[in-house]
């Protein structure tokens, strides 16, 4: 497929304030496949011990401190279940509810818009999606899909 863009900046397509000669240039060529490796009960335990200590958890009511307590029974079985979904590319249904709450924000509590939702997820989700996030992160970096200029609200990969 062939492109024209009028007015490109063909010297410095890096930084321009029309990204899209920028990603016309960039995904000309496809990138590496996207590939989740299995994940081990060590790097698991170090996700549940990096969640906050809170009490409030999701439907199934159980709170990221009875994870921290429980991490070194509870990690070798959920290794094989996020392993497997994983493999599979199916994320658990049950893990996708979450208890919405009203969270009051300012002004009249009888006024419904002076509320905003929370979702609050499973503890069990919230471990999901760290995985996934350092595997995709460290996908996009590592075959340099971040553009230069792409780096608001992201944090260093610590693994």
């Amino acid at each position: 497929m062939s492109c024209k863009i009028k007015g490109s900046n063909k010297q410095n397509l890096s930084y321009t304030k029309d990204s899209l000669p920028y990603l016309f240039q960039v995904f000309n060529h496809p990138f590496t496949n996207l590939v989740f490796h299995n994940t081990s009960t060590g790097e698991i335990e170090k996700i549940v011990h990096a969640l906050p200590g809170k009490n409030s958890c999701g439907y199934d009511e159980i709170s990221a401190r009875i994870l921290k307590a429980s991490a070194l029974f509870i990690s070798s079985p959920l290794c094989c279940i996020i392993n497997t979904s994983l493999e599979s590319g199916v994320f658990p249904t049950r893990l996708k509810y979450s208890v919405i709450t009203p969270l009051h924000k300012k002004g009249s509590k009888n006024i419904d818009s002076n509320y905003r939702p929370i979702s609050l997820l499973t503890s069990f989700s919230k471990i999901f999606e760290r995985i996934i996030y350092i595997r995709l992160l460290t996908h996009l970096t590592s075959n340099k899909i971040f553009t230069k200029n792409q780096f608001g609200f992201r944090k260093v990969l610590n693994g």
